[in-house]
């Protein structure tokens, strides 16, 4: 119960706050009668004066009581407020002094409940302030002993109140100004990132077009660099986006369970061509005690992992990238469990002075950084509005020169076994022999071999692991390295060796590409890779019973190939349209597009369509009205699973398209694996013959 007064909560209630400051209040006047009292200084009648002040003492703690346990009782502010004017008038006529110092009482009564409450508070209190003492003053007869005095004392208490309302009425027009100006900058900002993704949309889908095109070597490098520079520029947006939705409060946490591991692996491999052009090692690893479903915010989480490391590579010039996820569980009775994110690199670093400020918005370790290393200085400040968002802390451990460490600690829930143990795959007392030049790396691909019971001789050249080739190794796994040059020759001279003996090659996609070392996939590891990728690889190497969910992990979608269907595609924009209906076609569908709400509409009139994207902003009829009068008139049994196509976030929009009769939605530029996944949910439920009803809502 003692704990519960101080809860946090319960300490930032206005309510609570006035009751805290009522009882220090009338604890502080008991001691000052009672000291006024025992030096003659007042005539005070000794048994009411003890009387009085218990009762009010009693009924101040009963007001505190009901304010822990039902906080929003109504009318109780209006009851303090008669308690606290009538125990102020009673203090003073028991003093038998109008001028009683208690008189200031009443200040503090009607300028707490003013400034608390608001302006109609603060009047009640100047009207019963100034009634309740003129009341005092007509019982002590001080109209004729003080009357100057008392004429003064009662101007006090309705000048006063009056100069209060006023500067509070100044105070709220500008509050309101302010939160206009707020909204009017959120609504531009949101504008101007419609406008600006729309051709930066365009761009990315191009030259993703472009890219399954014949081109040369540089050809290839001119649109590496349009494409990175594109995806930097989405991110900028992307992440001005987030901070006015947060800023304005209007970011919502969207909750479902997903695949932490799955989630993982998309974003190291969208940043290891990055890290590999700049000669950088990109570690990973996911604490095999962690659970393979969590249940929290997919995108935001990813939004985390991705700034987090997308900032690292940024600010590091050589060494390494290492991102580290641990499942945490707290001790005590209410155990919570917590995911912990820990990202390290090897970069420039942050000064001690300047940490402070590293998790402000457009800031960065150096001012000139900003001209060093591309981007705003944002990306930390997201990390930090969303982790708290989620409930979660965030911390920095750095120095300059010596690279930095964050740490973001999300409480979520977990759902099913560990992922990996040494008891849940057959590997353990198996012996592994691992050839790694890079010593982090080596020390990680040990970790995750012992993790599972794996007995590990290490070697990092090529002499050490040639000399260590013996009976006793079961398995073999050569780890490419951005220093080393000879892993092929190596791979052929172990071979050599011992022919029978089970391989793992582990590298860079586009580098064992290029040195044609990927001739068996099953026995392939991409570079970051996770410990069950490890796992599951060195089982099938070995022949060994897989008993996990190896597509969880891997991320291998091994659905059908998708059978050719005919798609409605309403979209305004020229380049976004051809966009979509490209990869629609190069996947053998049959696409018909048509610009606006109205054309869709007697589109679906004239022909019959499986699948319809239809945009949400089109001149005429909208992409809303659109499915609206779809729905309206649907035939029966012919039921057209209808998506949606934005540049906006998809939380804006979700309730407006739920209730308009849409199925899902697509944010652009459209990914072709999303489209791919949605394409391949219809004809499951086609081959289930469950058309006739609605699709299940994708998050």
């Amino acid at each position: 119960m003692f704990v519960k007064l101080f809860n946090p909560e319960l300490l930032s209630n206005s309510e609570y706050q006035q009751a805290l400051v009522r009882l220090a209040i009338w604890l502080f006047s008991i001691v000052f009668m009672w000291l006024g009292t025992t030096t003659g200084y007042y005539a005070v009648d000794y048994q009411l004066f003890i009387l009085l002040y218990q009762c009010y003492l009693f009924i101040f703690l009963a007001i505190l009581l009901s304010i822990v346990f039902k906080p929003g009782l109504p009318y109780r502010k209006e009851v303090t407020l008669l308690l606290d004017v009538s125990a102020t008038s009673l203090a003073i006529v028991i003093t038998s002094d109008a001028i009683s110092p208690f008189y200031l009482v009443y200040l503090w009564i009607y300028i707490s409940y003013g400034t608390r409450y608001g302006k109609r508070l603060l009047m009640l209190a100047a009207l019963l302030s100034f009634v309740a003492y003129n009341g005092v003053l007509l019982y002590l007869d001080a109209w004729w002993s003080h009357g100057f005095d008392a004429f003064f004392f009662q101007l006090l208490l309705v000048v006063l109140p009056l100069y209060q309302y006023f500067l509070m009425k100044k105070l709220h027009i500008a509050k309101e100004e302010a939160e206009s100006a707020k909204k009017a900058r959120g609504d531009f900002l949101a504008t101007m990132t419609h406008e600006l993704r729309t051709p930066l949309i365009g761009v990315i889908g191009m030259t993703r077009l472009m890219q399954g095109t014949p081109l040369d070597k540089e050809q290839k490098e001119y649109l590496h660099s349009i494409q990175s520079s594109a995806h930097m520029l989405r991110s900028l947006i992307s992440d001005v986006l987030d901070l006015s939705k947060i800023d304005a409060n209007k970011l919502e946490l969207v909750a479902e369970w997903f695949d932490i591991r799955k989630l993982v692996k998309s974003v190291t491999a969208s940043l290891a061509e990055e890290a590999h052009d700049k000669q950088l090692e990109l570690l990973c690893w996911v604490d095999p005690q962690l659970p393979w479903e969590l249940y929290g915010d997919k995108l935001r989480i990813s939004q985390i992992l991705y700034n987090l490391l997308g900032n690292a590579v940024k600010f590091t010039d050589n060494g390494y990238v290492r991102l580290e996820l641990v499942h945490v569980v707290d001790s005590g009775d209410c155990a919570q469990t917590h995911l912990l994110i820990r990202v390290e690199d090897t970069g420039i670093g942050i000064p001690q002075d300047r940490q402070a400020s590293v998790f402000d918005c457009f800031w960065q370790a150096d001012i000139g950084n900003t001209r060093r290393f591309e981007g705003a200085g944002l990306g930390t400040t997201v990390v930090r509005d969303l982790t708290r968002l989620m409930g979660g802390t965030v911390d920095l451990v750095s120095e300059s020169g010596e690279g930095s460490t964050f740490c973001v600690r999300l409480p979520l829930q977990v759902r099913g076994e560990a992922a990996g143990s040494k008891a849940g795959f057959p590997l353990a007392g198996r012996t592994l022999l691992v050839y790694e030049r890079n010593p982090v790396a080596m020390r990680l691909h040990c970790k995750v071999a012992r993790e599972f019971g794996m007995q590990v001789i290490s070697a990092s050249f090529p002499g050490e692991f040639l000399g260590n080739l013996d009976s006793r190794v079961e398995l073999l796994m050569v780890c490419d390295s951005l220093q080393d040059t000879s892993i092929k020759e190596i791979l052929y001279k172990a071979q050599a060796v011992a022919p029978t003996l089970p391989v793992i090659v582990a590298g860079y996609r586009g580098r064992l590409s290029e040195m044609g070392m990927v001739k068996d996939p099953e026995n392939t590891l991409i570079k970051p890779f996770l410990a069950e990728d490890f796992a599951f690889m060195a089982m099938n190497a070995l022949g060994l019973e897989l008993n996990q969910r190896r597509h969880a992990i891997v991320g291998d979608d091994l659905s059908a190939k998708s059978v050719g269907i005919k798609i409605l595609l309403a979209e305004d924009n020229a380049i976004a349209a051809k966009v979509l209906s490209t990869l629609l076609t190069q996947r053998g569908h049959k696409v018909r597009i048509t610009r606006d709400g109205f054309e869709a509409l007697q589109a679906v009139a004239d022909d019959e369509f499986q699948l319809a994207f239809i945009d949400l902003r089109m001149p005429n009829i909208d992409g809303l009205e659109f499915t609206r009068r779809y729905r309206s008139n649907e035939p029966k049994h012919r039921y057209m699973p209808i998506y949606a196509l934005t540049a906006n976030s998809v939380e804006q929009m979700f309730e407006h398209c739920v209730e308009a009769g849409m199925d899902g939605f697509l944010t652009k530029p459209v990914e072709p694996e999303m489209l791919d996944a949605i394409i391949d949910q219809y004809n499951s439920n086609r081959d289930r013959n469950c058309i006739g009803q609605p699709l299940p809502l994708p998050t």
